[in-house]
């Protein structure tokens, strides 16, 4: 039987002067897909459906937070509505310095610091790990333009990028031409292809200055499980707290709840 070749790889071939190493352009178009991600402070209230279409799916319920202050990114995350008993981390991350990490559940105040390794622990069961939420930037990747593509009717270019450090030896991304998202990202690790992220266009929406997936998806190519994941409730800018992103509030399990 005849296989289709991708489009992109088309391109590749008729297109050589669209490929090659690094480059600014391509480097630019990156960090500005990271900045709308990480640079705006905000709020998110998450639904993931985990093993979508199966007998045993499972919905879990959870909300993160993000916050930058004086150089340092903070990245909270907790369990149902952020009531006293939830389970909660805190991230904080600082160019050049390794990422520290906290957890805390229930009421008693008791905070410990916890290993994140190499990012790669499931996100409450789910297909996402904790590599998946935190802050980036092109700086964290070797870049290669491998060409361009289309993606639900919008121009896509196709990025190789290798981290210089996670639990991921190579990414495939389709970076939109249009506006500041990844459509498509395919995930490698010693082993080959594991991973491939997804969001349609049509369900990626303006909130402000900023583009977010309200629904997407994170699919492992080997086991054929996939998680959706869906945006209930956002908010941006001012009106997230700073005193959320602390240890103290952290031990108190006082939670945003939105």
């Amino acid at each position: 039987m005849r296989r289709n070749t991708p489009l992109f790889l088309l391109i590749v071939g008729l297109f050589p002067f669209l490929t090659g190493f690094d480059g600014p352009e391509a480097r630019e178009a990156l960090d500005t897909v990271f900045r709308n991600l990480y640079s705006p402070d905000m709020l998110v209230a998450v639904e993931l459906r985990i093993d979508e279409g199966q007998p045993d799916a499972e919905d879990v319920t959870f909300a993160y937070g993000r916050k930058n202050k004086g150089g340092e990114t903070r990245t909270l995350v907790y369990t149902g509505d952020g009531s006293r008993d939830a389970s909660r981390l805190l991230l904080f991350q600082r160019p050049g310095a390794q990422d520290r990490a906290f957890a805390s559940e229930g009421t008693r105040g008791q905070v410990r610091a916890v290993s994140v390794g190499r990012h790669k622990g499931s996100l409450f069961g789910s297909d996402f790990n904790y590599a998946d939420f935190r802050a980036h930037s092109a700086a964290d990747y070797r870049i290669e333009v491998l060409g361009e593509d289309r993606i639900g009717g919008e121009a896509c270019r196709v990025l190789r990028l290798r981290p210089i450090e996670g639990p991921y030896t190579m990414l495939l991304a389709w970076v939109s031409q249009e506006r500041p998202v990844m459509l498509r990202t395919d995930y490698f690790d010693e082993q080959g292809l594991w991973k491939r992220y997804r969001a349609r266009p049509q369900d990626i929406e303006r909130n402000f200055d900023w583009w977010v997936p309200m629904q997407d998806e994170m699919i492992d190519l080997r086991s054929g499980r996939h998680t959706v994941r869906q945006v209930r409730n956002i908010l941006i800018g001012t009106d997230v707290p700073d005193d959320a992103f602390t240890l103290t509030q952290l031990a108190r399990g006082r939670l945003p709840s939105f």
